[in-house]
């Protein structure tokens, strides 16, 4: 570890390990939150975040889960990504969002019935 990359300090309230989108954005709400009075810890092995895990990925918020909670979960992420500059301020990048879907089979009667009530749930949020 190169002295740059020494925190600050020798103990903090948070430690998130990874600095992907997720790791980030508990970070920053963290901070953000005025009932939050600790100090937060980012641990991101590539401190560019050129080969962190979001980098690497396809960049798809998802959306086909299927309970109440993690639909709104995803509806918010998306949503929020959409509208940087609303939450983080003018400054904030304004992010081009393509909007496409996924297609799952199933190769049998049972999935397939899993997979309409999946579906059902998400129309109805």
């Amino acid at each position: 570890m190169a002295a740059k990359d020494t925190p600050k300090k020798s103990a903090y309230d948070v430690v998130i390990i990874g600095g992907a989108i997720t790791g980030s954005s508990t970070a920053w709400f963290l901070t953000e939150n005025k009932d939050f009075t600790g100090s937060v810890l980012v641990v991101e092995r590539d401190q560019t975040y050129e080969f962190a895990a979001t980098s690497l990925s396809n960049s798809s918020i998802r959306q086909q889960f299927s309970t109440e909670l993690n639909i709104r979960i995803s509806q918010f992420g998306a949503e929020f990504s959409q509208n940087l500059p609303k939450y983080m301020g003018p400054e904030a990048p304004k992010l081009k969002i393509r909007n496409f879907g996924y297609m799952y089979l199933a190769a049998d009667e049972g999935f397939a019935r899993v997979l309409r009530a999946q579906q059902a749930i998400q129309v109805s949020l």
